[in-house]
């Protein structure tokens, strides 16, 4: 985990009201730091449930039942619920049952729906006072199959067990200052296949800390620099997966290589740093294929086109025009006569919001290169983001408060005027409107959306009838975003939590920094992630992978693009087509 630095005396460190009913009282937008020792052990599998029971749990869990990414050691003020005494956002993780539970103070155990694998948890018991003052939980579980039959198939037949939990809460302090806990489960994986599964988590108050502070921000600065070099060394050493073999039409080493250039820079490494420049000469002499590594490639060298003094050479704007021009060849030609444009891997009758994303990215960095792209482009890419955009979420309309970087920088300590934007919301899936969407993909949506807007006011296309479309689209994103938001997990369907969390945030990132968000429905989205990221750095300077299937070079570099805040805010211009 990362510290900020412990204060001397917890007292010291927050101004304390005297003592009240129990409830968090939190630095506002700020959060309570805590160091964490956690396991997770499984047994071998069993025939029947007895003798799984009596097992020992003497291997490491499964990575389905303990994500390798276990959400961070924090309690945040953004995640409590008004009334201040429970936590308030759904739950996607087993570790973070039990912290829910020892976070409430308002009752007894709690019913957890959708937590995949292991379907709706229900936990009862009671808090009993022990000598001391500390509290103690026993309670029993019981997990049925998720309401949502979409997700019966990702879940473990059958799962039962007890759960143990001791807690202390602070009166002065206004917390909970330690909680440990159990879980002792039996998991029915399928038939004649019965495991053990243990899992224990301790929770040590460190300190409680004010929002983006000074240690905050010296934590984070270092991070960067740390992932940077990790970075930086991965692209000297010529590893493997930086390679530029295509194989299947896709050119992920050389995408990878301009992502981690692209990273670099954004970190305020030297555009003349020898590794720098020795990346860029080899990423110009490869064949970059696939709209994510051509989008990737021409951000990279948009970053260095902007870079002060520094102009791109006869060859690097050569190379960004062929780019741009492989990069309108990757599409669907299906919808090319219906004034809809619809980005796929390499041109072929498939499409997703994710790649689309990243061919609106290709197109807004070969202007920052000095090319000319086509208006109505970015017309024909938002209009089929407005075609796959989800059906209102239930619940009818909500008031969802946003506040922008440019309102905050301007209250300079006073109160904080906000927008409110009324709607239910509306997000993205990976691929038709009919699916259930999830937050790397409304995120991903929501940032094509802006692409498209301002692209097309950077090329003078008027299109008024679109451009109110996209806006009310872009809210209607927003709001959604506003009312799943998690930074534990990438939220929303909840099949999709634990995967591609990395690049949920970076999404996040992209989206808020190009409407200029600083605050999303009353929680600060950099703050909160970010406290998430800093948990993850390796002691090598790289972040954890998101799982055994994942690249930590990937993992590090969108984490550095959110930590550094590498995507400016949108420059609508008219200049340069």
């Amino acid at each position: 985990m990362c510290s900020f630095g412990v204060a001397t005396t917890f007292a010291a460190a927050i101004p304390v009201a005297a003592p009240v009913a129990q409830e968090w009282r939190l630095p506002e937008l700020g959060a309570a730091e805590y160091r964490r020792s956690a396991t997770a052990r499984a047994s071998a599998a069993a025939e029947r449930a007895r003798a799984a029971a009596a097992a020992e749990p003497s291997e490491r869990a499964a990575e389905r039942f303990a994500p390798v990414v276990a959400p961070a050691p924090w309690v945040t003020a953004g995640e409590l619920a008004p009334d201040r005494r429970r936590l308030e956002e759904p739950v996607r993780d087993l570790r973070d049952v039990l912290r829910a539970i020892a976070c409430d103070l308002t009752g007894s155990g709690g019913r957890f729906e959708a937590v995949v694998p292991f379907g709706d948890i229900s936990v009862a018991g009671s808090w009993r006072r022990e000598t001391g003052g500390g509290e103690r939980f026993r309670g029993t579980v019981r997990c049925k199959p998720p309401r949502d039959e979409r997700l019966r198939a990702f879940c473990v037949r059958d799962c039962d067990g007890t759960l143990e939990l001791a807690r202390s809460y602070d009166d002065e302090l206004g917390v909970v200052r330690t909680f440990a806990g159990t879980f002792d489960l039996v998991v029915e994986e399928a038939e004649k296949a019965h495991r053990r599964l243990v899992v224990a988590d301790d929770w040590q108050l460190v300190a409680l800390r004010h929002n983006q502070d000074a240690g905050f921000r010296r934590a984070v600065q270092t991070a960067i620099d740390r992932g940077a070099a990790f970075v930086r060394a991965a692209v000297a050493g010529d590893k493997d997966y930086l390679g530029g073999r295509v194989a299947d039409d896709r050119s992920y080493g050389s995408g990878r290589l301009a992502l981690g250039l692209l990273t670099l820079l954004a970190a305020h490494v030297p555009c003349d740093d020898e590794v720098v420049k020795a990346g860029f000469a080899e990423l110009l002499r490869r064949r970059v294929v696939d709209t994510y590594s051509l989008a990737a490639a021409l951000m990279a060298l948009g970053k260095l086109a902007v870079v002060p003094g520094r102009a791109l050479s006869a060859r690097e704007q050569k190379c960004a025009g062929q780019w741009l021009e492989r990069l309108l060849d990757n599409v669907d030609p299906r919808t090319e006569d219906r004034e809809l444009l619809r980005f796929n891997y390499v041109r072929g009758p498939r499409y997703d919001t994710s790649v689309q994303q990243y061919g609106l990215l290709g197109l807004a960095a070969a202007r920052q290169c000095g090319l000319t792209v086509d208006g109505a482009k970015f017309a024909a890419a938002g209009r089929q983001l407005l075609a796959v955009q989800c059906a209102r979420a239930p619940g009818g309309r909500r008031a969802h408060r946003i506040v922008t970087q440019t309102a905050l920088r301007a209250a300079a300590g006073d109160p904080v005027t906000g927008r409110e934007v009324h709607s239910p919301g509306r997000g993205f899936a990976y691929v038709d409107a009919d699916e259930p969407p999830f937050g790397s993909m409304t995120a991903a949506g929501i940032s094509g959306l802006l692409l498209a807007r301002d692209g097309m006011a950077g090329t003078g296309h008027t299109d008024r009838s679109l451009e109110r479309q996209l806006e009310r689209a872009i809210d209607e994103g927003f709001a959604w975003l506003a009312r799943e938001l998690s930074f534990r997990c990438n939220p929303g369907f909840p099949e999709r939590s634990r995967f591609h969390w990395y690049y949920w945030l970076y999404c996040l990132e992209r989206s808020c920094q190009l409407a200029d968000i600083a605050h999303l429905g009353d929680r600060d989205w950099y703050y909160e992630g970010a406290l998430q990221l800093l948990a993850q750095q390796q002691k090598n300077g790289g972040f954890r992978a998101g799982g055994a299937a994942d690249l930590q070079i990937d993992a590090t570099c969108f984490a550095i693009l959110f930590l550094a805040r590498a995507t400016g805010r949108a420059a609508v211009t008219r200049s340069g087509g």
